[in-house]
C-alpha cells in the first residue's frame, strides 16, 4: 500500500506549517499534548488563548474543512484533512475543526430543526459541547445507564447523574443519553439528547447541578452532573426514540480512530530531543547516552509505526469504507503508546527531575515532562475506558471471536 501524499497536499502541508509558525503560539500553556489529559486543559485563560486561534483558523476558511458542503464545509478529500490534522497536532495546537463526534452524529441522525441551529453554533466555534454518557454504574458497561427521560408533551423531563464529563463546566451545551423505556432490553430504550447546560449568560440552566472531579494534580478535569426533572425539548433529539444506542455509536466512531494521536507525540519528540541537546546535565546532554539514545530511537518508531495505523484509517475513509475494526486498533495503539512507551521513556530520560511538575523552572521545558508522565499513568481509563474495552471490541468484531 502506497501511503505517501500527493505533490499537492504536501504543498498544502508546507502552506498549514507557515500558517502555525506565523500565527500559533502556544506560550507557556500544554493544554493540547495529551489532550483531554493534558495539564492545562481546565486553565481558562489557556482556553481562551485556544478561542483566538481557532477565530484565524475559520477566517482563513480551514475551519470546516471536514463538513460535507450540504453543511457549509469544504467536504475536502481525506488526504488533505489527514496533514492538516498531522501538521496541527505536530505542533501542538487545539482543535482546529469543529468537534468531529458530535457533528458527524448531528448530520446523520439529527432533526432538521437540529441541523439548522446547532450546525450554525459550531460554524462559528459558539457552542462548546460536554458529553454525557458515563453514570456511577455505566462505564465500560455505558449499556446499563439509568438517567431517565420521561415524556411530557413536547418535553422530555430528565433526572439522574452523570459522571466524568469532560470540561462540562465550561460547556454550554450536553450530548446525553437517557433511558426512556425501562422494559427494554439494555441496549434498547435509551435516547440521544441535545440538553442545553448554561444560558446565554453563562448562568447554568435550571435542574442542572456540576460537582467538581478533579485529578491527582488537583486540576479540574472533570465533573459530575446532576440533573433534577430537566426539560429538554423533543425537537433536540439524535436518532429516534429508544434507539439512541445507535445514534451515539456514531459518535463514538468518529472519536476512536487515534489518528492524530501519533503525529502529536512525534512533534513532543522532536521538541524534547531539540532541548535535551542544549541542556546539560552534569555537564553534558543527556544524549551522550547510548542507552538512551536506542530508547528515544525506539519510541520514534513506534510512533510511526501508529502513524501507518492511522493512515491506514484514513485510506479506507477515502475509498468510502467505514473502519470500525481498523479504527478501533489505531486508538488502542495510540493509548498504548503513550502509556507505557512515550510518556516513561521521556520521564526516565531526565531522572529526578521528572518529579517536578508543571510550573518548576528548574526542570526541563517547566516540568511538563514530569507532570505529563504522572498524568499518563490514567490514559485509556476514560472515554469510557478504551483501553479496556477496545480489547473485547477488537475481538469480536475484528475477529469475529465469541463474547
Amino acid at each position: 500500500m502506497d501511503l505517501r501524499m500527493s505533490a499537492e497536499d504536501e504543498a498544502f502541508r508546507l502552506e498549514v506549517r507557515s500558517f502555525l509558525q506565523t500565527e500559533w503560539d502556544p506560550k507557556d500553556y500544554d493544554a493540547y499534548s495529551m489532550n483531554v489529559w493534558s495539564y492545562d486543559f481546565d486553565n481558562l485563560a489557556a482556553r481562551d488563548h485556544a478561542k483566538e486561534f481557532q477565530k484565524k483558523i475559520i477566517d482563513k476558511g480551514w475551519w470546516l474543512m471536514s463538513w460535507p458542503k450540504e453543511y457549509g464545509g469544504d467536504d475536502a478529500p481525506i488526504s488533505r484533512q489527514l496533514v492538516y490534522s498531522e501538521e496541527m497536532a505536530y505542533h501542538n495546537a487545539p482543535a482546529s475543526q469543529p468537534q468531529g463526534n458530535i457533528g458527524g452524529a448531528i448530520m446523520i441522525h439529527g432533526t432538521d430543526w437540529a441541523k439548522e441551529n446547532f450546525l450554525q453554533g459550531m460554524r462559528d466555534n459558539t457552542i462548546d459541547w460536554a458529553q454525557g454518557f458515563s453514570e456511577p454504574n455505566a462505564g465500560t458497561d455505558l449499556a446499563s445507564l439509568q438517567t431517565r427521560g420521561v415524556e411530557d408533551g413536547d418535553d422530555f423531563v430528565v433526572t439522574g447523574q452523570k459522571i466524568w464529563s469532560s470540561g462540562s463546566h465550561f460547556a454550554n451545551w450536553y450530548h446525553v443519553l437517557v433511558r426512556t423505556d425501562a422494559t427494554a432490553p439494555k441496549h434498547r430504550g435509551i435516547t440521544y439528547l441535545m440538553m442545553q447546560l448554561k444560558d446565554d449568560k453563562g448562568e447554568q440552566m435550571p435542574g442542572i447541578t456540576l460537582r467538581p472531579l478533579y485529578d491527582m494534580l488537583g486540576r479540574r478535569r472533570w465533573n459530575e452532573v446532576f440533573m433534577d426533572e430537566v426539560r429538554v425539548p423533543k425537537r433536540q433529539i439524535i436518532g429516534e426514540v429508544n434507539r439512541g444506542w445507535y445514534a451515539a455509536m456514531t459518535t463514538l466512531n468518529f472519536e476512536r480512530t487515534g489518528i492524530e494521536g501519533a503525529t502529536r507525540l512525534i512533534g513532543v519528540l522532536d521538541r524534547f530531543i531539540a532541548q535535551m541537546h542544549r541542556t546539560k546535565f552534569n555537564g553534558q546532554s543527556l544524549l551522550k547516552d547510548p542507552v538512551l539514545r536506542h530508547r528515544l530511537a525506539d519510541a520514534r518508531i513506534t510512533l510511526e509505526s501508529d502513524r501507518m495505523l492511522a493512515y491506514r484509517v484514513a485510506a479506507m475513509q477515502a475509498k468510502g469504507e467505514v473502519p470500525e475494526k481498523e479504527g478501533m486498533i489505531s486508538g488502542l495503539r495510540a493509548l498504548l503508546t503513550a502509556k507505557n512507551t512515550f510518556w516513561p521513556t521521556l520521564g526516565h530520560a531526565i531522572g529526578p527531575y521528572a518529579a517536578l511538575l508543571k510550573g518548576e523552572k528548574r526542570a526541563p521545558a517547566n516540568g511538563v515532562y514530569g507532570t505529563n508522565y504522572a498524568l499518563s499513568m490514567t490514559t485509556g481509563f476514560g472515554g469510557g475506558g478504551g483501553i479496556l474495552l477496545s480489547p473485547n471490541l477488537i475481538a469480536q468484531r475484528g475477529l469475529g471471536l465469541p463474547r
